[in-house]
Formats: structure tokens, C-alpha cells, sequence
């Protein structure tokens, strides 16, 4: 793998990482402690995070359960784990310190 693309890859999983710390500080499941950029998150009620999610025009994937699926690329910025928090609640991060990580 390039440099470049390697960069893009540490990036993405150091977002994801970052984003299932803050899920877990919400007091939220996160089913695997091993990914890269997808997250499995066990909810109390799958259809209200969808519901908030597709208000701020987020796509998130329901899964089995009461569970939902969360993806991350190379667009993905400190911006959007901010408001991926919001739809599941406030963790007290600010994108600067997301972006620090």
C-alpha cells in the first residue's frame, strides 16, 4: 500500500476510533473492540437513531436487533463524528479535540 493511501487508511481508523470511544462514553455497546471503519452499535431503539440520523442527513444502517451500522471513508471529517454523536447524544467533544486525535 502507498504512503498516500496508508495515510487515508490510519485517518479513517483513527476517526472511527475516536467515534466509538465517544459512543462508549454515551454508554452505548460497541459489539467488536477490532475494526477499521465500520461500527456495529447496540441501541435502545434502532428506528429513533435512524429517525434523528436521517434528519441531519445522515445515512446509518440498521442491522439485526436494535442495532445500527455506522461506515466511515476518506470524506469523513472530525465535523461528522460530531454529529454522529449528536444523533445518539452529546458526548462533550469538541471537533478540535477530535481532530488532535
Amino acid at each position: 500500500m502507498g504512503r498516500g493511501l496508508r495515510a487515508i487508511a490510519d485517518r479513517i481508523h483513527r476517526l472511527t476510533a475516536t467515534l466509538a470511544e465517544g459512543l462508549r462514553r454515551l454508554g452505548l455497546q460497541v459489539a467488536h473492540e477490532a475494526f477499521f471503519d465500520t461500527l456495529r452499535v447496540e441501541v435502545a431503539d434502532a428506528d429513533e437513531v435512524l429517525r434523528a440520523a436521517r434528519e441531519r442527513r445522515i445515512n446509518l444502517r440498521r442491522l439485526a436487533g436494535n442495532a445500527v451500522g455506522i461506515s466511515l471513508d476518506e470524506t469523513t471529517d472530525a465535523r461528522n463524528i460530531v454529529e454522529l454523536w449528536a444523533v445518539f447524544g452529546e458526548a462533550g467533544f469538541s471537533p478540535e479535540e477530535i481532530a488532535g486525535r
